[in-house]
């Protein structure tokens, strides 16, 4: 598993499921709201900050100014707002980036996310998804999707070029 991460150059999640428990709130004039973990945001931002060469990706099959505005807070490298066929804007990136699929790690958790599962050198899921989904995963997170799943893998990509408690140690002599 270590060897996959070590040479992962893209970091793309599926949103809904993924980065929020997969609800949402819609009122009355048709506004939505959703809820993100900290953990996650930080966790990018951390990814930022030691500067180890993993873009970011959001491909998500729902439009939302909500996801628009969360990804521009996180500085997202891509964003793919309300896409069903995620496989086009996978290929879209890779091409941009010039990548193999063992260079690229996607977290997804319902069907629309099976094609690309199915190519990436590291594929994750959460428990929280539907039961069949885990057979295309390499992984099955701890933490369910909206708590923490995505930073799980973000530290596990961290963890993944050296010394985790020397790169922390990078990162906190950025923030003092």
């Amino acid at each position: 598993m270590d060897k996959n991460l070590k040479n992962i150059k893209l970091f793309i999640c599926d949103v809904d499921g993924i980065l929020t428990d997969g609800q949402f709130i819609k009122d009355t004039a048709g506004e939505e709201s959703k809820s993100f973990n900290v953990l996650d945001g930080v966790g990018f931002v951390m990814l930022r900050l030691l500067n180890l060469g993993i873009k970011t990706a959001w491909i998500t099959g729902r439009e939302s100014a909500t996801t628009e505005s969360r990804a521009e807070e996180l500085q997202i490298d891509d964003v793919y707002n309300g896409v069903i066929r995620k496989i086009d804007s996978y290929n879209e990136l890779k091409k941009k980036y010039n990548l193999e699929d063992d260079e690229i790690c996607f977290m997804g958790d319902d069907i629309i996310d099976i094609p690309i599962l199915e190519k990436v050198g590291f594929a994750v899921s959460v428990p929280n998804a539907p039961e069949y989904i885990a057979s295309y995963a390499h992984y099955i997170t701890k933490s369910s999707g909206g708590k923490g799943a995505v930073r799980e893998v973000i530290d596990m990509l961290i963890a993944s070029r050296g010394d985790f408690e020397q790169l922390l140690d990078e990162l906190l002599s950025e923030l003092r």
